[in-house]
Formats: structure tokens, C-alpha cells, sequence
């Protein structure tokens, strides 16, 4: 056996025994996305994988399954995630009434002109 061929041999041998190391599932890269996100300091978002010709909403931030699949990145608004949990979650706010030095009563304000 000639040097070449021994080290293509080899070559090959060694990338199909990597190659399962170097191919994470989707769900193992779309939570080390998210873990990635969430120390990042965001608290409201959604990281899923799509097939990679679906129209999704957000932002693509890599793809899995050998490049069949895309993992989109989607920032919620502070409380969409505790109100589409449960939309009664409690009574609404009430307004925050303050009265300014000056006499004015304010609701929801600051008394600054």
C-alpha cells in the first residue's frame, strides 16, 4: 500500500470517527443556544428549529441536521410569556396615583414638567 493511500485511509478512518462527536443534534444546540441567550441576561425569547425551507418568524442564528434544519431566535415582549402562560393571571394593575409638591395629582407620571 502506497503512503498516500495509507493516509487517506487514515484520513477517513479518523473523520468517521469524529464526525458523531462533531454533529450535534438539533435539540443539543438549540439548548446551548439558549443557555448562551439566557446568560446573556434575556429573559423572555424562544429558540426552535425549523425545517429550512418553512417561513418562520425571528432571526436565524445556525442550523442543525446537517444543514436541513434552521434554529431561529425570537425576542418576547417582557410579559407575553406570563400572559400566553395563563391569561388570567390576576387583576390588572392598578394606576399609581401621586401628589406633586406643588398640589397637582398625577397618575402614572412623574411630577417633573
Amino acid at each position: 500500500m502506497n503512503p498516500i493511500n495509507r493516509s487517506l485511509g487514515a484520513f477517513l478512518l479518523l473523520l468517521a470517527a469524529a464526525g458523531p462527536a462533531l454533529a450535534a443534534t438539533c435539540e443539543e444546540l438549540r439548548a446551548s443556544i439558549e443557555a448562551r441567550i439566557r446568560a446573556n441576561g434575556v429573559a423572555n425569547f424562544s429558540v426552535q428549529a425549523v425545517e429550512l425551507a418553512a417561513s418562520a418568524p425571528g432571526k436565524q442564528v445556525g442550523t442543525c441536521d446537517l444543514g436541513r434544519k434552521k434554529i431561529m431566535y425570537v425576542r418576547e415582549a417582557p410579559g407575553a410569556a406570563a400572559s400566553a402562560a395563563s391569561p388570567s393571571a390576576g387583576p390588572a394593575r392598578a394606576p399609581v396615583i401621586t401628589e406633586c409638591a406643588d398640589g397637582r395629582v398625577v397618575r402614572d407620571g412623574t411630577c417633573k414638567k
